[in-house]
């Protein structure tokens, strides 16, 4: 009263000896459970997309709905999701659950549930998708200093399981498929990424039974001009591409823009120069077992700087192969001849057997084998004969003439041959992007249950994303001097928890922990300042 505390209720407890003693004699309550939450490589990549806009650029380029989370949240879901645990969009809502995302964002597991999933998807069209992509390819150019100097074009394609009846898709098409899969549907993905960490740039879903060879002329120059919008002049830009994707075509296309590349030709275009002596070969500075042979090569009706590239390790890599196929067609062509012998005896009956060349012919499929046996088919008594023998003289000749070598072209008339080597060896970053995309447990673009052409653009959206987070979270660690692998890096942030201890009795109700962390996943933790997501 009058501004004076006033006592309402009290109880003796007793002396502080007293009290400290009652509390020592009383039984530490045990948990009754604990709820663990992904936190690392959630908390990583959203960091990542904070930095980059990539919520706030999805949502300004398509309208959002009245309520509920916007389509930038649920691209941006669907990208951490794809990159940490990819799954289906009947599950993606009760793993937003399982993570921080949860308690940051503080929407109800029930927001991401599949029909709304597919709702927000239907509202981003194949115009905003470009939009999109154009604007977060220049943040990712300016927040992360990406250089602008060399671009890796390669490509790839995932199966369907669209049925051939399903004609809502027109995107999903039987070809050359570079799982095995002839028998499904299947979809083409270019990328355009940066050389360091193969961080993507620009992207284009494609139908998948366009070849390479056709596709790459337009498309490549497509993608080149988007790319100049970010203010890179094609005098500083050079393409490298694999030779899957050379043809006249593309080479003029390419003159035509003034487009600088560096690219491989087919062994057949100048077999002769491919054989140039290996004592005409000249040892690379910084590349060991690496040796190069330079000139000057005509082809679609200019100049171009030629360099025969022979490596030991690629060599012995060629050399394991062909040894393989050899003695597995040495053993398939025994079988076949003593398969045509029994029947020319009468031990075999039944249907008169195909020709044997036939036979030798699928026999002799793998490379080179053609060229390393001789066969001679004949025809005894009605019934096929097979004779054969290893020519031990290509054999030598490949081995001096064909293995370990590389024929690669520019038009950089100035480039060294240690920085043409140097630029096409890169592409290996792409195909490893293409590889992570294929891991059964990050990055996958597995499973793709969408049936229109629509839904797999958005689809291919989102993977893309994930891929740009992921690959942006390596670029940081790896230039801060921790050597991981892109898969392994995912691998540590996702084992970092968020664990919350939960009493029976209420005591301690909310006290939340970290999960013990070993000492790389302590670097990570802050170099990445995850720290800053942890529950206050």
């Amino acid at each position: 009263m009058d501004g004076k505390p006033r006592i309402v209720w009290q109880k003796y407890l007793g002396t502080v000896d007293a009290i400290i003693k009652m509390a020592e004699g009383q039984e530490p309550e045990n948990p009754r459970e604990v709820d663990i939450f992904e936190l690392g490589g959630a908390t990583a990549l959203y960091d990542i997309a904070q930095r980059l806009g990539l919520e706030e650029t999805v949502d300004e380029v398509v309208p959002n709905r009245e309520q509920g989370p916007s389509v930038g949240r649920y691209m941006l879901l669907a990208a951490i999701n794809r990159a940490l645990a990819p799954c289906s969009k009947l599950a993606i809502g009760d793993w937003y659950g399982q993570t921080v995302l949860r308690r940051l964002w503080r929407h109800s597991s029930s927001a991401f549930s599949s029909q709304r999933f597919w709702d927000h998807m239907d509202m981003v069209s194949q115009g905003a998708i470009a939009e999109i992509e154009e604007r977060l390819a220049s943040r990712i150019v300016s927040v992360f200093g990406l250089s602008h100097s060399l671009l890796l074009y390669d490509t790839t394609n995932f199966y369907t399981f669209i049925a051939t009846s399903n004609e809502r898709a027109g995107l999903p098409a039987r070809g050359r498929s570079k799982a095995k899969r002839h028998d499904l549907r299947q979809v083409g993905l270019a990328l355009l990424v940066a050389r360091d960490f193969g961080i993507p740039l620009m992207y284009r879903l494609y139908a998948g039974d366009i070849p390479d060879v056709s596709l790459f002329p337009s498309l490549a120059g497509e993608l080149l001009k988007r790319y100049e919008k970010l203010g890179a002049g094609k005098a500083d830009v050079t393409l490298v591409f694999d030779k899957e994707n050379v043809s006249d075509a593309a080479m003029e296309e390419l003159a035509l823009q003034g487009v600088h590349f560096v690219t491989a030709l087919s062994a057949t275009r100048d077999p002769e120069l491919l054989a140039t002596p290996l004592e005409r070969f000249s040892e690379l500075e910084g590349m060991p077992g690496t040796r190069a042979f330079a000139c000057s090569l005509p082809l679609s009706g200019r100049d171009l700087r030629a360099v025969v590239c022979y490596s030991e390790s690629f060599f012995s890599r060629q050399l394991g192969g062909v040894t393989s196929n050899l003695a597995r067609c040495q053993t398939k062509l025994k079988d076949l001849e003593s398969s045509l012998l029994s029947w020319r005896r009468g031990k075999r009956r039944g249907r008169k057997p195909k020709p044997a060349g036939v036979w030798a012919k699928e026999i002799l499929a793998p490379q080179f084998m053609a060229s390393l046996f001789q066969t001679e088919v004949s025809e005894k008594e009605g019934l096929p004969t097979l004779a054969w023998r290893l020519d031990h003289d290509a054999l030598r000749a490949l081995a001096e003439e064909r293995l370990g070598r590389t024929l690669l072209v520019t038009d950089r008339g100035d480039w060294s041959a240690r920085e043409v080597i140097g630029a096409y060896r890169a592409l290996s970053s792409i195909e490893e992007t293409f590889r992570s995309m294929k891991n059964t447990h990050f990055l996958s673009w597995q499973p793709a249950w969408h049936w229109t052409d629509q839904k797999l653009r958005v689809h291919a959206l989102y993977c893309v994303l994930a891929l740009t987070l992921a690959t942006l979270a390596h670029k940081v660690v790896t230039e801060a001097g921790i050597d991981l692998s892109l898969a392994a890096l995912l691998k540590e942030l996702s084992a970092i928890r968020e664990v919350a201890i939960i009493y029976p009795s209420g005591r301690g109700r909310g006290k939340i922990i970290l999960s013990r962390m070993s000492a790389r996943q302590k670097k990570l933790f802050d170099l990445l300042e995850i720290g800053a997501f942890t529950s206050r």
